[in-house]
């Protein structure tokens, strides 16, 4: 009903609008009288809504409108204005003098109400109900031991590498609410670095802020950068996470992800840094994506250093992070913005959820805990259909899936699993001093088995653009899936 009387009202200001104009605001007077103008608006509003029931229009909510939807509104004010113009032949003399307004008049009054009715969808979707991230969790966020995390880092100098991403930067908030002596932003993108040190300046307090645009693969660089600062923790949370797109990138996957991390990880035991975390992913668990391979090696090629020297090697799995960048949030919030359609891959799709801050706190928890070796695995709560957080984002923006919204199944992409494991049953992990946060009983290949897959993966990734995700997957398969 409500939108029926702002179409209406828009309708009616067109007509007038359209009349003041032609006539100098009023101080021109059409021959006919204005008391006859103000009785030919019914016929124009009857026009007017005619043009929109034939066009369906009406049936668009107010905050669904897109760009696609234009021409079924430009269609809806073309049919009233012609026809305004079409009376003016068939109905002659004073009697029709309510239906036949002047040419211009028509015309003028049709686009007007074209920009009026798409000004009031517009100003709806600027109405869209904000959505809290932390609503679609399903389950309460996990809470932190703030005391011990600031207890290892109050003081101390954190290298954080990819520090522009998602996690890095969040991170890196937690960090420096910590009171770190020396906080250094590592990242490769020069405008996401410039992003993270412009919020955080200002706030650094007595913590040096350190930001290094740089490769954490070249060898050199990390072996200078290393040296120099004396790192005491070391947060690597640089990484392609995208799985589609390493399926179709697999030799980056394998350089960035797999054995970049084993060349930091090289350098951080050479210079003695205190504890390196390395932050993976439940992808890691069985992985059949590029991605999630490249992860399993890192986490393989982390491991093999440990107990080598004074560096504590551990890891860090966890699922899908809500709101990331690339990840789902963001993409299904634009399309709903969008007035639709949310596109799904599969129905039947689960993943495990964090938010930011969560996945972040217990991230460092899990670090502050880390005596070497460990591959920690966060509980993240019970898996979420894909499908059901999509409609959930729809109804808390304030509209209804499947009719102010459609929702379209696209197929699954390569790489992607319908489900996600943790790994946290008695069978497989052992809890620690925190509830959500488990140590894996994962076994470690030999350090000889460890070197010839070190010089396989180098092999592999020289290969560039010619190497196919599906020699990763025989890889994997050549190893007995221990990988």
């Amino acid at each position: 009903m409500t939108r029926f009387f702002a179409d209406s009202a828009a309708l009616l200001a067109a007509y007038f609008a359209a009349f003041a104009l032609r006539f100098d605001f009023g101080f021109a007077t059409p021959r006919w009288g204005w008391r006859a103008v103000a009785a030919g608006a019914f016929a124009a509003l009857a026009l007017g809504w005619a043009g929109l029931l034939l066009f369906r229009c009406h049936r668009l909510r107010s905050r669904t409108i897109s760009l696609r939807n234009l021409p079924r509104f430009a269609g809806a004010a073309a049919f009233a204005s012609g026809c305004q113009l079409a009376l003016r032949f068939v109905l002659q003399g004073d009697s029709g003098i309510y239906f036949r307004p002047p040419i211009s008049v028509a015309i003028m009054a049709g686009f007007l109400a074209l920009l009026g009715l798409l000004a009031l969808r517009y100003v709806g979707r600027l109405q869209l109900r904000p959505i809290e991230v932390a609503d679609l969790l399903g389950r309460p966020e996990s809470e932190v031991n703030a005391p011990a995390v600031r207890k290892r880092l109050r003081g101390a100098c954190v290298l954080i590498t990819g520090a522009g991403g998602s996690i890095g930067s969040e991170l890196a908030r937690q960090v420096l609410a910590a009171k770190p002596r020396r906080l250094i932003l590592l990242d490769l993108s020069e405008a996401a670095l410039y992003a993270i040190c412009d919020e955080l300046s200002g706030r650094e307090g007595e913590t040096g802020l350190v930001p290094v645009v740089g490769d954490c693969g070249d060898r050199l660089r990390m072996r200078d950068l290393l040296a120099r600062e004396r790192p005491d923790t070391l947060l690597h949370a640089a990484a392609y996470k995208h799985v589609p797109m390493m399926e179709l990138n697999p030799a980056e996957a394998l350089r960035n992800n797999a054995l970049a991390t084993r060349t930091l990880a090289e350098e951080a035991l050479a210079a003695q840094v205190g504890t390196f975390t390395l932050i993976s992913t439940d992808k890691a668990i069985r992985p059949v994506s590029a991605m999630g391979i490249s992860k399993r090696l890192a986490e393989l090629f982390v491991r093999d250093l440990a107990g080598l020297g004074a560096t504590r090697f551990c890891a860090v799995r966890f699922g899908n992070v809500l709101g990331s960048s690339g990840s789902v949030v963001p993409r299904f919030r634009a399309q709903i913005a969008q007035g639709g359609p949310v596109t799904l891959t599969d129905p039947r799709m689960e993943r495990y959820f964090m938010t930011i801050p969560e996945a972040s706190g217990l991230v460092l928890q899990a670090a502050a805990q880390a005596k070497g070796g460990e591959i920690f695995v966060l509980d993240m709560g019970k898996p979420v259909a894909i499908r059901a957080l999509a409609e959930k984002m729809i109804e808390l923006s304030g509209l209804r899936p499947g009719k102010d919204i459609p929702i379209v199944v696209t197929g699954i992409r390569p790489g992607e699993k319908l489900s996600e494991e943790l790994g946290i049953s008695a069978a497989h992990a052992e809890q620690t001093a925190h509830a959500r946060i488990f140590v894996g009983r994962i076994a470690q290949l030999p350090r000889d088995r460890v070197a010839a897959l070190l010089a396989r993966c180098a092999e592999l990734a020289a290969r560039g653009r010619g190497l196919a995700a599906e020699e990763l997957r025989a890889l994997v398969a050549k190893e007995g899936n221990t990988l």
